[in-house]
């Protein structure tokens, strides 16, 4: 009888403590039955490092911090493919426009059946446009494999200009 009681308290406390596979949320047409969930920080450290590198136009640090097939589509459908062909842009453009951000929020989250790790971040983008300062929304959507950034998309708000402080005398 204590044997069964044994057993019975064993298969009781296996059964309680079983792993729980995560259920996830959301979906995407693409990839049927794919499942969310939040990922981790240190996929959004990595983005901000990367972002980071940008900010000091540190053109080898970003080289590093990115695959060999780095793909990046930008906000009017563009394609960057590749470390080579982000590098030409990258030395076109921060001369150009001097792009500044700034990320004002981020999330992680991974992919369940697929086991990919992605971030979501907003970020505010200072430009040099035809001479004149502007602001531009940036979402940007990137997916990070083995702590380098190999893919990401750029949605893209134009901001209005701030209206003239009025004057109060």
């Amino acid at each position: 009888m204590k044997k069964l009681f044994i057993l019975i308290l064993a298969v009781t406390f296996t059964a309680c403590n079983a792993p729980v596979e995560p259920q996830g949320a959301g979906f995407f047409t693409a990839q049927p039955g794919e499942k969310y969930i939040t990922g981790s920080d240190d996929v959004t450290d990595v983005w901000v490092k990367y972002i980071e590198a940008h900010n000091n136009r540190q053109i080898d640090a970003i080289m590093s911090m990115e695959t060999d097939s780095i793909s990046i589509t930008g906000p009017d459908g563009s394609r960057i493919n590749g470390k080579e062909m982000h590098e030409q842009a990258l030395n076109a453009w921060f001369p150009a426009e001097e792009p500044k951000w700034e990320i004002y929020w981020a999330m992680p989250y991974k992919a369940i059946s697929k086991d990919e790790s992605w971030v979501i971040a907003g970020h505010w983008v200072d430009l040099t446009v035809e001479g004149e300062r502007v602001r531009k929304a940036h979402m940007i959507d990137a997916r990070i494999v083995d702590g380098l950034v190999d893919l990401f998309y750029v949605y893209q708000l134009d901001v209005p200009p701030a209206p003239p402080a009025e004057d109060t005398e």
